[in-house]
């Protein structure tokens, strides 16, 4: 399995007291989830963040005699508005910290400030308009594609997706962010302080002819107006498309017809089709039809039939 090359799993703080640490960061609420003896483990969103005596420290790293830093490093944690930043640097200091710079608006447009813990790690705390947290309090860059399972979206999120849908398409969704039936992973890039570029992904079995078939399939492609010409599709659909892959399916399905599809290995078919209907999202009659805009990207060495009736046990995507 290749995992990505850019990211943190565990940031560790070396400290000279331990115990004063441990009591630092529990009067700001932080619940240690793994201590023994020596260190100190807490669970951040994302990653781990560990307290560790500074010369078993420095003993692990074979750099015995190693000093705290200056500070030429820091961490930050960001907040939705700059009450959240007031409160958070005021709780820092009656917890003990040292205050380095109140929060203050900043030359880039956001608001900030810096404390040292009772070690002198400097941690920043900052709001910063531009980039909007998901309910954890967890960030994903403008631009960046993020994955989000379906029963982990946020109601913000979804509404988010939504209001994209209805942006893009003239096609009623009824105010939901799927049209037919919910799927199983979103593909987003956010941007402007919302969502700015979606796909939907559904992983389930078919049956092609009398073989069962597990299929990863497309839906629900959208880019906000404003924001077409960026390649946010493109790069969604290579990030697809690699997930495809990745996992365990035979094929990658989808309806469609726009010219990026084909250019990136899919190929219309016309299969005789059985399919519930779905209309309204609501479940209707058994259909038997030929299908009109579907494109098939074959995942495995099994080629697609192209003759075989493709009963999709279910609806549409």
């Amino acid at each position: 399995m290749t995992l990505p090359v850019q990211r943190v799993t565990l940031v560790t703080l070396g400290v000279a007291d331990l115990s004063r640490a441990r009591a630092f960061y529990a009067a700001l609420g932080w619940q240690p989830a793994d201590e023994t003896p020596g260190v100190s483990f807490y669970q951040m969103n994302g990653l781990a963040l560990g307290l560790f005596g500074l010369a078993d420290l420095a003993a692990d790293q074979c750099r015995a005699g190693a000093a705290l830093g200056t500070g030429a490093a820091t961490l930050a944690q960001n907040f939705a508005d700059r009450a959240g930043v007031d409160a958070a640097y005021q709780a820092a200091l009656a917890a003990g910290a040292t205050g380095l710079k109140a929060p203050e608006p900043v030359f880039w447009g956001g608001y900030s400030g810096y404390f040292a813990d009772p070690d002198g790690h400097v941690w920043e705390l900052a709001h910063n308009p531009c980039w909007p947290l998901h309910p954890d309090g967890s960030l994903t860059l403008p631009g960046v594609i993020e994955a989000i399972a379906e029963m982990d979206l946020s109601a913000s999120d979804e509404a988010a997706i939504a209001a994209l849908l209805a942006r893009s398409f003239d096609t009623d969704f009824g105010g939901r962010s799927y049209f037919k039936t919910r799927h199983h992973l979103r593909l987003v890039i956010r941007g402007d302080g919302g969502i700015v570029a979606h796909m939907a992904l559904q992983f389930r079995a078919m049956r092609l002819g009398g073989r069962l078939i597990t299929v990863t399939g497309l839906a629900e492609v959208a880019t906000d107006p404003r924001h077409r010409g960026k390649g946010h599709t493109t790069a969604l659909l290579q990030a697809a498309i690699a997930r495809a892959r990745a996992g365990r399916a035979d094929y990658f399905l989808l309806f469609g017809e726009a010219g990026l599809y084909a250019a990136a290995g899919f190929r219309p078919v016309h299969n005789p089709m059985r399919f519930l209907e779905l209309e309204g999202a609501a479940s209707g009659a058994m259909m038997h039809e030929p299908a009109e805009a579907l494109m098939v990207l074959p995942l495995g060495a099994e080629p697609w039939d192209d003759t075989a009736e493709l009963d999709l046990l279910g609806g549409l995507f």
